[in-house]
């Protein structure tokens, strides 16, 4: 008897540390993105510590119930740092000179940047779509979640048609495009392969024969595997505490070290598995082919062709861009994104080769809806969309992000926002009522 009590309190005792740790590793994400969105949106936004904690951190942190009042926040202007604790457990996001915020990173930190842009005329909203915008913005009711819509522009033929915000956001608002940033990489891997400078078919273990810090990995897995999702990684993106993307964006130093690290659980290029990890790996390897501070390159071979002066794209505390997630751009700026991506499809960018584009937004055999690319989602048989032209592609993020490209309409579409789980974004009904309207006209005035 008195073993078995003995037996019984050691399996108690391992429980406990079980439960210590696993409350330990949410707690370790709580801070952590807590700390980095209000960083990000008072120091690189320009939006009020308030706004980004009652419209994004709370909302998100809600599982928390009663122990969210226990998070403190604490916004340092002048030091250029926000630190979030919560129960002993800490983190504190750094505002870094032409990098924006980075968790735990070190270095001094800087004052928030000036608002992008000027505040130019907008052409507002025509009074035949009047209906259909005042229907993207509305909100539902406080049971079901906030649809949060921050800003809503159209595009046809290059030329703005339609521009709507929602305050505190203005045209001068740099906004998170979270998973859009991996459009942008996929954006950037071409443009570094059109120059010469990079082979995305070469394998990963000869791109990085040269590096210590790599381990071994499939000798079939190349960058393209990482850029269309089908590396066969065991990289899971399931958010949640202690799991492998939350483990990757708020606790690692080096965020591409965990995908990595992790077994192949698929032959390279048989199985699509949408993976965040996937594209902070594709980042460092871009990153490794310059030869110089990736900041400059992106100032250079894109801010400057595109006319994007608002870009701000955000590095790990490794140094290493977060091609998955942390790129913040004006609406307008998210604009001329799209508006590359529409003139690389019809064969009009000399920024953008065609083909890298057309490839980019073509199905691949391992993804059998037919619904991704390579860095772009795609509207496959309406898969996205039903009912909107199958050559449809977009730039998507968490929250609501879209920069949707319609070549057929010579359309593009942006809407940025902060929506919460489960809630309707209005994303298909403002498109179909786009349709409604009659693309082609609206193209031809």
């Amino acid at each position: 008897m008195k073993r078995s009590i003995q037996l019984l309190g050691v399996v108690l005792f391992v429980a406990l540390l079980f439960v210590a740790w696993a409350a330990r590793s949410a707690m370790q994400v709580v801070v952590g993105y807590s700390a980095k969105q209000v960083c990000s949106a008072v120091f690189v936004s320009g939006l009020p510590e308030e706004f980004v904690l009652d419209r994004d951190v709370l909302p998100n942190m809600a599982i928390l119930g009663p122990l969210l009042g226990s998070l403190s926040v604490n916004t340092d202007r002048t030091a250029g740092v926000v630190s979030a604790s919560l129960l002993g457990v800490g983190a504190k996001a750094v505002h870094l000179r032409g990098r924006g915020c980075a968790l735990n990173a070190a270095g001094p930190g800087v004052a928030p940047l000036a608002l992008a842009g000027g505040n130019v005329q907008s052409p507002g909203v025509p009074a035949d779509l009047s209906e259909a915008v005042e229907a993207a913005f509305a909100e539902h009711s406080p049971a079901t979640g906030s649809r949060n819509t921050l800003a809503l522009l159209v595009a046809t033929q290059g030329e703005l048609l339609l521009e709507q915000y929602a305050p505190p956001v203005t045209q001068q608002t740099r906004l998170q495009g979270w998973s859009m940033n991996k459009s942008l990489m996929s954006t950037w891997v071409g443009i570094q392969t059109q120059k010469g400078e990079l082979d995305p078919a070469q394998t990963l273990n000869v791109l990085l024969a040269d590096d210590s810090e790599a381990p071994e990995l499939d000798p079939e897995l190349t960058l393209l595997h990482l850029l269309q999702m089908e590396s066969g990684l065991d990289f899971v993106e399931v958010y949640g505490p202690g799991s492998d993307v939350t483990k990757m964006l708020y606790t690692a130093p080096a965020m591409w070290q965990v995908p990595a690290g992790k077994d192949q659980a698929y032959v390279p290029g048989e199985h699509f598995s949408y993976s965040s990890g996937d594209t902070a790996f594709a980042s460092y390897l871009w990153q490794r082919s310059l030869d110089e501070p990736y900041e400059d390159w992106i100032a250079r071979e894109f801010i400057t062709p595109l006319g994007v002066d608002s870009l701000v794209a955000e590095a790990d505390a490794s140094g290493v861009q977060v091609g998955s997630s942390y790129a913040y751009l004006t609406a307008r700026d998210w604009l001329r994104a799209g508006q590359l991506w529409l003139d690389a499809w019809h064969g009009r960018s000399t920024l953008l080769s065609q083909d890298w584009l057309r490839d980019s937004v073509s199905a691949r055999p391992s993804d059998s809806q037919g619904q991704y690319g390579r860095g772009f989602w795609l509207n496959t048989g309406g898969v996205a969309f039903e009912g909107l032209p199958d050559n449809l592609f977009y730039a998507g993020g968490h929250a609501g992000q879209f920069v949707v490209v319609i070549p057929d309409w010579e359309m593009v579409v942006v809407r940025l926002g902060l929506t919460e789980s489960g809630v309707s974004t209005g994303m298909h009904d403002f498109l179909v009522a786009l349709a409604d309207q009659g693309p082609s006209e609206m193209a031809s005035e």
